[in-house]
């Protein structure tokens, strides 16, 4: 009775991995990247600029863009983070939780250097907990929130980008 089930949820998933194969369906990197962007560039500034430049760039080169120099330009323009406390211990007055900000404005250049997307904003918050008894374990806390943080908007960037009126109407 116990293999009955198990052999029908695998044939559940089997026949849900098909019908989601072939209706178009991708999984989180695999968006198509329409030809005017085909090589696209990406270029950062502000504080945080070159670290959501990269991983803008990581989240392309997954996708199967390879930047060329005479491509067009994703600028992310006045990158940086912020950090706010959120929670006060009531007993210690120590801050036990912060919330991280990460802010942008990013736009898209032609190779013939027309803007083929204007400034948009960009905002992504992750929250994190500090804990007084293991500030090193903190640290390695808040370098992981600013990777995660840079990795968000990464995803949000390239969604706003590829969902872009001007962008959708020229994919395959």
């Amino acid at each position: 009775m116990i293999r009955t089930g198990q052999w029908r949820r695998w044939w559940l998933v089997a026949g849900l991995a098909l019908v989601l194969g072939g209706c178009g369906f991708h999984l989180q990197t695999g968006a198509t990247i329409p030809p005017t962007l085909t090589g696209l560039r990406v270029i950062g500034s502000g504080s945080a600029g070159g670290s959501l430049a990269e991983a803008v760039h990581r989240e392309l080169q997954r996708d199967g863009n390879k930047a060329t120099p005479d491509g067009p330009q994703l600028q992310i323009d006045n990158a940086y983070v912020s950090q706010r406390m959120i929670s006060i211990s009531p007993g210690s007055g120590v801050a036990q939780e912060f919330l991280s900000t990460l802010h942008a404005e990013f736009s898209v250049i032609g190779s013939d250097q027309k803007v083929l997307l204007t400034a948009q904003p960009l905002l992504v918050e992750n929250s994190f907990s500090y804990n007084s008894a293991t500030p090193l374990g903190t640290n390695e806390q808040q370098v992981a929130v600013q990777r995660l943080l840079m990795e968000q908007g990464a995803r949000q960037i390239l969604r706003q980008v590829l969902n872009s009126p001007s962008f959708r109407q020229q994919a395959p």
